[in-house]
């Protein structure tokens, strides 16, 4: 057998050569003009397949545009199968997308060798990330990996439907979020805001009182205790509750009958404030009695000379007509030069008395004063006390009669009272039982 280039030779049963052709496909084979002598299987391209290399292999598909056989490259582990279909698609597994099928459709997520997972988000979502399962896009309230729970501001009801609902707490008096143990049917406010109590932060707080409902400090100036009254104030008006430290009004605001308010703002009785004006008083008197003194002075109230055997008093009585120093210091005699020692430590010392008891005298005198006026202002006050604890009616009562006015007072109950003289009328009569009879021309009253 002899062969060219493209041809094959072969002899026939009568001994002659006949001419075989190869027809290899030009695109899929080796050579189109190389075959098996033998069987004329030409030598393909990988990826194609048949006697003249004119189809494409298992596991490749014909690509109309370039004209060649191009491999699927189906991914095992989301592929069902290695083959793909005449566009080069391959057939996936459920949850797997692609046309080489390597990765996850919407919905599924973890591909591995046995696929793709579908989502868990607790039918609250309709997708996933792709790799690590986290829910996207929580719907009807939900939040979390995969919608488990509730968003801020809703709870999961108690029944099957685990239903995200929104709490009944109210974003002005708490944090806006709730809780619900188990068992219970209701929610709990987590944490309600300054001067809100309550499940629902809807009552106010001791201390606070609802003013167009909203929960306002009570105004009470402190004036109350809040361990004895813990509400302090009224929780629907504000008005404070027992007042202290000397104090009344809507607000503590004001001080008792008999007590005025000092400059710290307290509340005192009035006679403290009196006792401390007269002291002021007073004692600014005697300063300004000394300073005239001191001013119309201009030698020292005494004056001293020394002499070699005696000392020499001086003082502002001498410039005075007619004054009378004789008993300023005690001797026999009533000169103003006395022989006395000449040590001065005497001097001084008896210069020093004089001032010392000057100082004690002022001081007693404030201090006779000040008990004079506390002991006045006490008896007062205890006789008005008496007073109005005694007298429990009207001073006057007048009973209107038919033909008679009957006045009764005070001085019935006094033993022997004398009211005579209660009306001015020459006619007047007082009865034995104390009762006065006014006489007229047209009618008599008695009183």
């Amino acid at each position: 057998m002899d062969t060219k280039r493209g041809t094959i030779f072969e002899k026939n049963l009568s001994g002659q050569d006949c001419e075989y052709v190869c027809n290899c496909s030009a695109v899929g084979s080796l050579d189109v003009n190389r075959c098996n002598q033998t069987t004329g299987q030409c030598e393909c391209h990988p990826g194609y397949q048949g006697l003249h290399c004119e189809t494409c292999r298992e596991g490749f598909y014909w690509n109309r545009t370039s004209g060649l056989c191009l491999p699927c490259d189906c991914v095992p582990h989301g592929a069902l199968i290695v083959l793909c279909d005449s566009s080069g698609k391959c057939q996936c597994k459920v949850g797997v997308t692609g046309s080489k099928c390597d990765r996850c459709q919407d919905g599924y997520y973890g591909f591995s060798r046995n696929g793709c997972l579908p989502c868990r988000c607790n039918n609250r979502s309709a997708s996933c990330d792709a790799l690590t399962g986290t829910c996207l896009n929580c719907q009807e309230n939900s939040r979390g990996d995969h919608c488990e729970e509730c968003k801020e501001g809703f709870y999961q009801s108690p029944d099957a439907t685990k239903e995200c609902l929104r709490c009944p707490c109210s974003a002005v008096t708490s944090t806006g979020s709730c809780s619900i143990k188990s068992g219970e049917s209701e929610p709990t406010c987590v944490q309600c805001k300054e001067g809100y109590t309550g499940p629902n932060c809807n009552a106010c707080e001791n201390g606070y009182y609802n003013s167009d409902s909203i929960c306002t400090e009570c105004q009470c100036h402190g004036h109350v205790d809040r361990t004895k009254t813990p509400k302090i104030c009224k929780p629907e008006s504000g008005e404070c509750i027992n007042c202290l430290h000397n104090t009344t009004g809507f607000w503590c605001e004001n001080c008792l009958e008999g007590y005025v308010r000092d400059h710290e703002g307290n509340c005192i009785k009035k006679v403290i404030i009196i006792v401390v004006v007269l002291l002021m008083g007073f004692v600014g008197a005697v300063y300004m009695y000394r300073e005239y003194q001191n001013r119309k002075l201009n030698a020292p109230f005494w004056t001293i000379e020394l002499k070699e055997d005696n000392i020499s008093f001086s003082s502002y009585h001498d410039s005075i007509p007619n004054a009378d120093v004789s008993g300023l210091l005690e001797d026999d005699g009533n000169e103003t030069i006395f022989s006395v020692s000449s040590s001065e430590n005497s001097t001084s010392a008896l210069a020093d008395v004089s001032w010392t008891q000057f100082n004690i005298i002022i001081l007693t005198v404030i201090i006779i004063v000040v008990v004079l006026l506390m002991g006045f202002v006490g008896a007062v006050y205890m006789y008005r006390e008496y007073q109005n604890r005694k007298l429990n009616a009207p001073f006057w009562t007048i009973e209107l009669k038919e033909d008679n006015i009957s006045f009764s007072s005070y001085h019935d109950s006094i033993p022997n009272a004398d009211v005579s003289g209660l009306l001015e009328d020459d006619g007047n009569e007082v009865a034995p039982n104390g009762q006065l009879t006014l006489t007229t021309p047209m009618h008599n009253y008695k009183a």
